[in-house]
């Protein structure tokens, strides 16, 4: 009996191989080299957005609560400029309400995004509009993946700040307003034709590459986190961006650099910047996979920092893959913190997508 149902599934595997390499979305080595993929990032499209919305100094919306929900909609266009990269622009309306009041936010908005699989696009985005009762600009991160030949859902975060000041007077210089959006996008120039996003192999974690992560910065001691005039926050929302080189020294360790530059914020109007120089080990014990250790040296707010850590990367097809990452960090002063307490207290935990140009 095992030896038949062996067999059985031996033939069921063959004969499955095919519809694996069409549709696999992960890492699999029965991929062909010049596995292609729908370009479903192209043309126009146009949406719907809901998710929650925080103003908590009150500085865009006069009256009503300082969370709320936020209903609209997105209209866009995307332009490949590149094999998985995607340029293009949006026009975002939306409605904040809770049971007293609303008020709108209209942004216009820029986007650079690339693959990450078949099916998927990572992309940043950055644009200025109207907020309330004061225009604003926007910055921010997302990801959108397609279910259907032509419909994609989409989940972002984007910090928003004034520009210039508001009327009621409580006019705050950074970062005072954050929303967490999800869409339904529908694209409208037909069914997305069949492009090469990659050529050559699935990524062997060797070489040039670059990325961009999202997370958290938590600092539970005050060691990097300052007071801004706002109050003590122990921990602020994070994005960034890396980019790093890796060199093969065998079939399983990798060896390199990477530089890491994020903003860190809360919507008290808090934010700072971080910015990491990291040395790297990794170790592919299987292919598609690779675990890895970092330290390094850097600044987080006005201080100097150590760092130590590490990661997991896996592979997607052709050179993108994700990452889950944290780091701890300590200040290279040894000061203690609001607390009294110093040594290696904060952590910086991100997942990110990783685009390899090699």
């Amino acid at each position: 009996m095992r030896s038949a149902l062996m067999a059985l599934s031996l033939a069921l595997l063959a004969g499955g191989s095919a519809v694996a390499q069409d549709n696999a979305l992960y890492f699999s080595p029965t991929i062909a080299s010049d596995f292609t993929a729908p370009s479903a990032f192209d043309g126009l499209y146009a949406g719907v957005l809901a998710g929650p919305i925080s103003a908590r100094k009150n500085n865009f919306n006069t009256t009503g609560a300082d969370i709320r929900p936020e209903f609209g909609g997105v209209v866009g266009w995307n332009q490949p400029v590149a094999p998985g990269v995607v340029a293009g622009g949006e026009l975002q309306a939306t409605v904040a309400t809770d049971a007293s009041s609303a008020y709108l936010r209209l942004m216009a908005l820029a986007r650079l995004g690339f693959a990450a699989g078949d099916n998927s696009l990572i992309y940043v985005l950055g644009g200025a509009g109207r907020m309330g009762d004061s225009w604003a600009f926007e910055a921010g991160i997302g990801a959108e993946v397609m279910v259907t030949q032509s419909m994609g859902l989409r989940l972002e975060a984007a910090g928003i700040g004034q520009l210039g000041p508001v009327p009621n007077g409580n006019n705050v210089p950074a970062v005072s307003a954050m929303r967490i959006t999800s869409g339904a996008i529908w694209q409208l120039d037909g069914s997305p034709s069949a492009t090469t996003f990659n050529s050559g192999p699935v990524t062997d974690f060797s070489g040039l590459y670059a990325g961009l992560n999202i997370g958290g910065f938590t600092d539970p001691q005050f060691n990097f986190l300052n007071d801004y005039g706002y109050g003590w926050h122990l921990s602020r929302f994070e994005m960034g961006g890396f980019a790093g080189y890796s060199h093969a020294l065998n079939d399983t360790f990798r060896a390199g650099v990477e530089v890491q530059a994020g903003v860190n914020y809360d919507t008290s109007g808090d934010a700072g910047i971080d910015l990491l120089a990291l040395a790297r080990l990794g170790v592919v014990p299987t292919p598609g996979v690779q675990v890895y250790a970092a330290a390094g040296l850097g600044r987080a707010e006005a201080a100097a920092a150590y760092a130590f850590g590490g990661g997991v990367e896996y592979a997607l097809w052709g050179n993108a893959s994700l990452r889950g990452e944290a780091l701890l960090l300590g200040r290279l002063d040894n000061a203690p913190g609001l607390t009294g307490v110093s040594g290696p207290s904060t952590s910086k935990v991100t997942i990110g997508t990783v685009w390899h140009f090699d």
